[in-house]
C-alpha cells in the first residue's frame, strides 16, 4: 500500500496540530461564553496569547523582521482576528449551538478564496470550485 505524499510535507503536519488546537479552542469559547460576556472572552483570550508571544520571541531572540508591510500585514491580522473573535464569542453567547456556530464561522475560507481568486490572481480548478460549492451546500444542510 502506498502512502499519500500529503503524509510526507510539513504543512499537512502542522495543519493537523492546527485543527486539534482550535478543535479545543472552540469547545473552551463555548463553555467560557456561557459563563462571561463576549469582551471578557476576548480580553482573557488576547492575555492567553501572551506567554505564546513571549514564546516566539524567546525563539526568535528577540529579533523582528523590520519590513513595513509585513509589520502593517501582521498588526492588521491580529486586529482583524480579535473582532472576529468578538462576533465569534457572542454568537457562542447568544444561544448559538455551538456545532452550527463553529461550524459556519469555519468557512471563513471560501472568503479568503474569493479573495485569491479576485485579488491576488490565482486559479481554481473545478473539483477545487466543486469543493466550495459542496461547503456551501454542507452548511445550509447543517444549520437546518
Amino acid at each position: 500500500m502506498r502512502i499519500p505524499r500529503v503524509f510526507g510535507v510539513r504543512w499537512f503536519w502542522y495543519s493537523l496540530l492546527c485543527i486539534v488546537f482550535w478543535a479545543a479552542w472552540a469547545f473552551f469559547s463555548k463553555i467560557g461564553s456561557t459563563e462571561i460576556p463576549a469582551a471578557h472572552m476576548q480580553f482573557l483570550f488576547t492575555l492567553g496569547a501572551i506567554p505564546i508571544a513571549v514564546l516566539v520571541l524567546l525563539a526568535i531572540r528577540f529579533r523582528f523582521e523590520g519590513d513595513a508591510k509585513g509589520i502593517f500585514y501582521g498588526t492588521a491580522n491580529g486586529v482583524l482576528s480579535g473582532i472576529g473573535g468578538l462576533a465569534f464569542f457572542a454568537a457562542l453567547r447568544s444561544g448559538g449551538n455551538t456545532s452550527v456556530v463553529t461550524t459556519a464561522t469555519s468557512l471563513y475560507p471560501m472568503i479568503t478564496v474569493l479573495l485569491a481568486v479576485l485579488v491576488l490572481r490565482e486559479r481554481l480548478t473545478w473539483v477545487q470550485v466543486a469543493g466550495l460549492g459542496f461547503a456551501a451546500a454542507a452548511i445550509i444542510i447543517f444549520s437546518l
